[in-house]
């Protein structure tokens, strides 16, 4: 059964890259990628089509649920917004992905985020 998700990233570096990489890392098999330049030609709206690989034995003979992956894609730091599609085309679950905020201590301590 295949699904679609749908991303928009910043047009950075590696940007899509990182995206695709996120997605085939985490045991979904990528069955075709679309990606457009916004009209502001700062971001890309990014469509990939996928299904979830089933795991090689001895691990449990159950692939990975698809709507864990908008929550793995919305922690890619380019990314804004991430909408996962069910195979009938209606929006199964929407993330907006919010810029982290680092915090910041004395010169020469390191920021971290939460």
């Amino acid at each position: 059964m295949s699904y679609t998700l749908l991303v928009q990233v910043k047009k950075t570096e590696g940007s899509i890259l990182r995206l695709l990489g996120q997605i085939g890392r985490r045991g979904y098999d990528i069955l075709g990628v679309t990606a457009k330049l916004t009209a502001d030609a700062k971001s890309f709206d990014v469509t990939v089509e996928f299904e979830p690989i089933m795991p090689a034995p001895p691990a449990p003979q159950q692939p990975r649920p698809a709507d864990v992956l908008p929550a793995l894609v919305a922690k890619l730091v380019d990314v804004q917004h991430v909408e996962l599609r069910a195979p009938g085309g209606r929006p199964e679950a929407a993330k907006a992905a919010e810029p982290k905020a680092k915090k910041a201590g004395k010169p020469g301590e390191m920021a971290w985020e939460e």
